[in-house]
């Protein structure tokens, strides 16, 4: 652990030394933040406070017109009531990531150190040929919320904290045929040793962006019900086929996503699965943003029974949602140059549980790069109660007050 962030220590300090210290500081570049956000979390007659540190560090290298690198660091401290409440380790310790690049470290029942490199990557270009390999994030989704067209890296929406998301150990070959046109070849290792790959070939028609998908998904998976019972563990192993569009009419942006997932298990082992999304957005002359999505699952693979399992945890293409139908809506109004105003809201459902989730924000720019925002999240779910027999509403509130300092 000492010598993990000593490592942090020495690269940090060598990059922010000024520039003229560099025989060609071009090379370099330098960038992170710091930021401080306590937050608290009630459902019923129980509360819980939690304060988060957050630091990050960008290191990207240049050593010549084809080759360039970088590495990032994420680093966390994480104290109060909600750590042992959610068992927030829990979600630490699900990074499906290969290579060992996070230490974290329980301090007491209460506090939890992260240490993370979360982008670690080398990339080589020649004319049209792009190969990188390293930890990265592959981003093949084309609509907002849920992306049922990314194999290899997908994130948690509630985690508003994390803007850069998850990446994947990987290996990316691209190739750019046209102006408007490209061939992506990946693979990745996860935690278990689980391989996905897949290839992509996008393209322009009709001033339309088309983009299709297929490859080999693998990836273990385990429900935990409590301590007294043991978890069910399973492997999922599909071939996955796939397409995508992104257009516009006049400012009407339309995008949409459709995966199906055919499992390689047979019989009642058997877990085909098809994910489709939806997303209409709209910008008026006011720079009000309007933005809808849909989703559709028809076969949820919940990562867990309890609702802190799944927002704290980490989630894959398969286990995007709670319930097969899912609706979002945004809206987005700057009041001002320097205040922004947001409200999201999220209505799901099937025949098992019931939904919705309303979530307002405003960010207030102090300086140039200095930011105030505070976020709410209100959920309530209604599901059916085996003991009592009848389906009841269980409802949680997230309160969230972050300053932000970019450098």
């Amino acid at each position: 652990m000492k010598r993990y962030i000593v490592f942090q220590l020495l690269i940090a300090s060598f990059t922010i030394l000024p520039a003229k210290e560099y025989n060609d500081p071009s090379k370099l570049d330098f960038h992170g933040y710091i930021s401080g956000m306590p937050s608290l979390f009630w459902m019923e007659d129980s509360t819980a406070w939690q304060v988060l540190l957050h630091n990050r560090l960008n290191l990207d290298w240049y050593l010549s017109d084809r080759i360039s690198g970088s590495i990032q660091f994420r680093n966390q401290l994480i104290g109060g009531e909600f750590v042992e409440a959610a068992q927030i380790d829990n979600g630490f310790k699900k990074e499906n990531y290969y290579l060992p690049l996070t230490l974290h470290q329980k301090i007491g029942d209460a506090y939890l150190l992260s240490l993370s490199i979360d982008r670690a990557w080398l990339q080589y270009t020649y004319n049209k040929l792009e190969i990188k390999l390293g930890r990265q994030r592959i981003n093949w989704g084309q609509t907002f919320v849920w992306n049922p067209n990314d194999l290899f890296n997908s994130y948690n929406f509630f985690d508003f904290d994390y803007p850069e998301r998850p990446g994947a150990d990987a290996l990316r070959v691209q190739y750019y045929t046209g102006y408007t046109s490209s061939i992506d070849v990946a693979a990745k290792i996860d935690s278990t040793g689980n391989i996905t790959a897949g290839g992509l070939f996008h393209f322009n028609q009709w001033n339309i962006d088309f983009q299709v998908m297929g490859g080999y998904f693998s990836q273990s998976n385990k429900l935990v019900f409590s301590s007294m019972i043991p978890p069910i563990e399973w492997d999922d192993k599909d071939l996955v086929g796939g397409l995508g569009f992104s257009g516009a009419i006049n400012s009407l942006s339309i995008r949409g996503e459709i995966s199906y997932f055919h499992s390689l298990k047979a019989g009642n082992d058997s877990t085909n699965q098809l994910l489709t999304s939806l997303t209409l957005d709209y910008s008026f002359s006011n720079q009000t943003y309007l933005m809808f999505e849909f989703f559709y699952n028809s076969n949820v693979q919940l990562p867990g029974t309890s609702f802190l399992n799944f927002y704290t945890g980490t989630q894959n293409v398969k286990t995007l949602t709670f319930t097969k139908y899912n609706a979002f809506g945004q809206v987005t109004y700057p009041v001002n140059p320097i205040i922004n105003t947001t409200f999201a809201a999220m209505y799901f459902f099937d025949d098992n549980l019931m939904g919705v989730f309303a979530g307002p924000s405003v960010e207030i720019s102090l300086t140039n790069n200095l930011s105030l925002a505070t976020y709410f999240q209100f959920f309530a779910f209604k599901y059916e109660n085996p003991f009592a027999q009848k389906k009841e509403w269980t409802k949680s509130n997230f309160a969230f007050l972050r300053i932000k300092w970019n450098f």
